[in-house]
């Protein structure tokens, strides 16, 4: 069922209660104005009035709701009043005002119990006393008091009626002067003992400028009692009283104004210049219904994520007729709209409709929640049609997202090939503790995020997994928890590192200056060890007296390029680091030696001075000059042993003494050797 208002003052007019079945209504009341006001009567009020209700034997009482209003604000409201004896407090009120100093209020209250229980009889509602502030309103004709209750009652032999109540609390005056309500979603079978009625508070008798009820925007009236320019005129069509002073208690027949195939009423009020507070409405019709129900079929959820998808059904197995397409329906997550849809097909009688909706669920919904979905609800709590049931619209059911199981953060692993085998064995499972949290969750090892996520080839022995020297790897661990089906995954490094100078025999020997031989020239280790490595500039080097400083490195040797040397041979202890991570710190020796070129060689292949040595030198650029001063032999950087008596073609030459001349990074030196060859 679907209400529009044009105009809204006060508290507007809107749909109450609906009933659908073998129903009809009436309404019962009471003015507590002795005369009407304006007319110079006294300034006075009733404190109680009577009315006399008089179902048919096979007429029940389903609903009674009980309504009374008069002059004053809420605060001056009498709202303690008594039904037949029986304490009533209202529960619900309204107000209005009118001119900025004239408050009215009104009351509300359940009393269907009372009326099931007492039945037909004679009603009186006492002990409601507004006398007080009557003064204020006495002389502008705008005191008033009363009383109704608008009865909804089943009649077996009434077939497929819809009975629509509305309340509210709105003036309709010369400022305010139309109210306009629609009731959607019918289906007219039967015009036959239509009908509208209301309950309004101060209409006048002698006011008539432009006052009027449509029906359909066609005018209404009920003369001689209800003429078609002055409606409201303080009458009762129920009893055909015209001394119901300031209220009004009518109802007209309205199949005049409908037709049969209906889907829809509108009705209205209109007035000029007299003051009416419309407070309750009621209509009755014959009509064909659907009845909508929905059911959540099954909500899928993704593993962190909170989108989720509803799989529902609208059904139609109770209705009298067809449910037509662009039915609203709701979604509530916690009473939350978190989305809408309509059907998209006419449902027949005992059809369904079966449909999808993907929704985003905004953060402030919980982890855990109830979805409700509500069919014909255009999210607001109204709807559109009228049904054989408005209470059997709804399924719920709870939901829990899924989340990825929490996990720790692993450490990243890593060892130095100290046995210079080429690879290290590593066990990844000691990130197994650090990354499970829950002892329930299962822990998978892969070698690429892309595996871990599909899980393809985990790593089948974790617990000796094999890197490569001076490389490294990325393993990934996937954590399932088998509860959800979700899982999370992390990753860490593992490095295999290999020592900088892990294969080279040492120690290695250097010289003493050659001009102050009590001193060495550290910084020939770097060159030394270029010769030896391409990766010497990615090197820090530091120098040390004790192995146990180096290891500490504590006491370095500042003075590296000018060491004064205690006693000979003697080493010196150079710590390595490796500004790549693959490499493992890494501790050599230095000897260092007071050096002597050799004077003398025998290259007579015994293995004893067979050469000119000169590898401790780390020399640069050797020459060798016979007696006359001619070059016989030379070589460049990178000599150590390579003389043995021959000129620079190989061929050997003749016993003698040759020159030499050789430079290193830091000095010449010049000399002779003596090549010794035995006589055949």
């Amino acid at each position: 069922m679907v209400l529009s208002f044009v105009t809204g003052f006060s508290q507007p007019i809107s749909t109450f209660q609906q009933f659908t079945g073998s129903y009809d209504f009436t309404m019962i009341g009471n003015t507590m104005n002795a005369a009407p006001n304006g007319t110079g009567a006294a300034c006075m009020m009733l404190t109680q009035s009577s009315a006399m209700l008089n179902l048919a034997p096979n007429q029940t009482v389903e609903a009674a709701y009980l309504y009374w209003s008069g002059s004053g604000n809420l605060q001056q409201a009498d709202l303690n009043v008594n039904l037949n004896g029986v304490p009533i407090t209202a529960q619900r009120t309204f107000t209005v005002d009118y001119a900025g100093i004239y408050p009215f209020f009104g009351a509300y209250a359940d009393v269907t119990n009372i009326l099931r229980t007492t039945g037909n009889g004679l009603y009186t509602l006492s002990n409601f006393d507004i006398n007080a502030v009557l003064p204020h309103y006495c002389p502008g004709g705008l005191n008033y008091a009363g009383w109704a209750i608008v009865i909804v009652y089943e009649d077996p032999t009434l077939l497929n009626r819809v009975v629509n109540l509305y309340d509210g609390f709105e003036i309709v005056d010369p400022n305010n002067q139309f109210i306009s309500i629609t009731l959607s979603g019918l289906n007219v079978t039967d015009i036959a003992g239509a009908k509208l009625g209301f309950l309004a508070w101060e209409g006048d008798a002698n006011i008539a400028i432009s006052e009027e009820l449509r029906i359909n925007n066609s005018l209404v009236s009920n003369p001689p009692l209800n003429p078609a320019n002055n409606v409201f005129n303080g009458t009762n069509s129920y009893t055909n009283s015209n001394t119901l002073y300031n209220m009004d208690l009518d109802y007209f027949m309205i199949s005049n104004y409908i037709s049969l195939g209906d889907t829809s009423l509108n009705f209205s009020i209109r007035s000029a210049q007299d003051l009416i507070i419309s407070n309750a409405f009621a209509v009755s019709l014959t009509s064909l219904f659907a009845d909508a129900t929905i059911e959540i079929d099954d909500v899928k959820v993704e593993c962190a994520s909170r989108e989720i998808t509803v799989d529902y059904t609208v059904y139609n197995h109770e209705g009298t007729t067809d449910l037509l397409p662009n039915v609203p329906i709701a979604f509530y997550a916690d009473d939350v709209l978190v989305g809408t849809t309509t059907t998209r097909t006419t449902i027949p009688i005992g059809g369904s409709e079966s449909a999808s909706l993907k929704i985003n669920l905004p953060s402030n919904i919980a982890e855990e929640f109830v979805l409700k979905l509500v069919v014909d609800d255009d999210g607001t709590g109204k709807g559109m049609i009228v049904e054989l049931d408005e209470e059997n619209n709804e399924d719920e059911t709870s939901v829990r997202l899924l989340k990825n199981p929490q996990i720790g953060k692993p450490e990243d692993l890593f060892a130095c090939d100290e046995n210079k085998r080429g690879y290290i064995h590593f066990d990844l499972t000691i990130n197994t503790p650090l990354v499970r949290l829950d002892p329930n969750h299962k822990i998978t090892y892969y070698e690429s995020e892309k595996r871990a996520a599909e899980q393809e080839n985990p790593i089948t022995n974790p617990m000796d997994y094999e890197v490569e020297s001076f490389s490294y790897k990325r393993i990934w661990i996937r954590v399932d928890d088998p509860t959800t089906g979700c899982f999370s995954i992390t990753s860490f490094r593992v490095t295999a590192k290999k020592k900088v100078f892990g294969e080279m025999e040492q120690p290695f020997m250097i010289c003493s200056k050659k001009d102050r031989s009590t001193h060495a020239n550290l910084d020939v280790v770097y060159r030394i060890l270029s010769q030896k490595v391409d990766f010497v500039d990615e090197i820090d080097f530091s120098f040390y007296t004790s192995w146990q400083d180096a290891q500490d490195e504590v006491n370095e040797i500042k003075e590296t390029s000018d060491f004064k040397v205690p006693y000979y041979p003697f080493i010196v202890y150079v710590k390595a680091k490796g500004g790549e991570a693959l490499w493992c710190d890494d501790l050599i020796e230095i000897q260092i030696n007071q050096c002597v070129v050799p004077r003398g060689i025998s290259p007579n292949s015994d293995g004893l001075n067979d050469g000119l040595d000169l590898t401790n030198f780390y020399l640069n650029d050797l020459k060798i000059y016979n007696r006359y001063g001619n070059l016989v032999y030379e070589y460049g950087e990178g000599y150590t042993n390579q003389w043995k008596g021959h000129d620079r073609n190989g061929k050997i030459l003749p016993a003698g003494t040759y020159f030499i001349v050789f430079q290193t990074d830091f000095d010449t030196y010049t000399g002779y050797v003596y090549v010794i060859r035995e006589k055949p």
